[in-house]
């Protein structure tokens, strides 16, 4: 039987986070919690399985993305680099097998079953790494001499502190900002980005972008910040990850409010599609 419209808050899967410094102890940050409250979701935290479990992680994936109208991949620790093909460095920092493992499990699983994907900072670099992508296992250490930005900010968490230039026409330009007012302001840049201001907490990005994917918003130091399909495909639509957090800011800039309202957009439109 289709879902009920009536009092129907499409549901919004968080992962779990761990943390070195209690061990035993999975959670979430509230204020990923409050923003997809605010958009009109109902977020449900999916516990990470232990990892004596790990030959089931696909078939739970499968059923809890099944269960789910979106999927939130959070932020939180460092990603293993064998995932990606490389020794861990000693700039790498603390990481978690079965989170690493059950999160890419969760990211394939909902691209295959067309469910929308947010990934945020981490989120992000998981879901490219999922996807056959890599990353800098530290950004200063990888930079090859050229300059970078503070990435890792000492303002408070909903303070922007440097501008993103987001590609006209990506999709992550048309989910963050109101396209018809920019085109009467004609605010569009000559070399085809707009700019948002974002905060910043993180020493990983993007490097090599996954197949499939293409990178559409850009740090001022060139590092990658945000990532979707290339191309209308297999997956949904509002497949994205992005390197900020939103969740901290959308109480204060309304682009990332626009974000989750948008992914409560889509999740909705896939719980009105689903079967209970």
């Amino acid at each position: 039987m289709a879902r009920s419209k009536e009092h129907s808050y499409p549901i919004v899967g968080i992962g779990a986070n761990v943390d070195d410094d209690q061990p035993g102890v999975q959670n979430i940050y509230e204020s990923y919690v409050e923003a997809v409250y605010s958009a009109g979701c109902l977020p449900l935290i999916i516990p990470l399985p232990n990892i004596k479990l790990k030959h089931m992680y696909e078939s739970l994936a499968e059923r809890a993305v099944g269960s789910l109208d979106a999927i939130l991949l959070s932020g939180g620790d460092d990603v293993d680099a064998a995932l990606y093909g490389e020794e861990n460095m000693p700039y790498n920092g603390s990481f978690s097998e079965e989170r690493d493992l059950f999160e890419i499990a969760l990211a394939r699983r909902a691209a295959r079953m067309r469910k929308p994907v947010l990934g945020i900072c981490r989120g992000v670099q998981i879901l490219n790494v999922a996807m056959g992508g890599t990353l800098y296992q530290d950004i200063e250490h990888q930079s090859e001499g050229k300059r970078t930005l503070m990435h890792r900010q000492k303002a408070p968490s909903y303070s922007a502190v440097h501008k993103v230039k987001v590609r006209w026409g990506s999709r992550v330009a048309s989910l963050l900002l109101d396209i018809d007012e920019l085109e009467e302001k004609t605010n569009k840049s000559e070399d085809g980005f707009v700019t948002v201001d974002v905060n910043s907490f993180h020493h990983q990005a993007v490097k090599d972008v996954a197949p499939g994917f293409a990178a559409t918003a850009f740090a001022p130091d060139g590092i990658i910040e945000a990532i979707e399909p290339a191309s209308s495909g297999d997956m949904h639509p509002f497949t994205l990850g992005v390197q900020w957090h939103p969740e901290r800011m959308w109480k204060h800039h309304s682009h990332a409010e626009r974000l989750f309202k948008q992914l409560a957009e889509a999740a909705g439109e896939a719980a009105n599609t689903s079967h209970i």
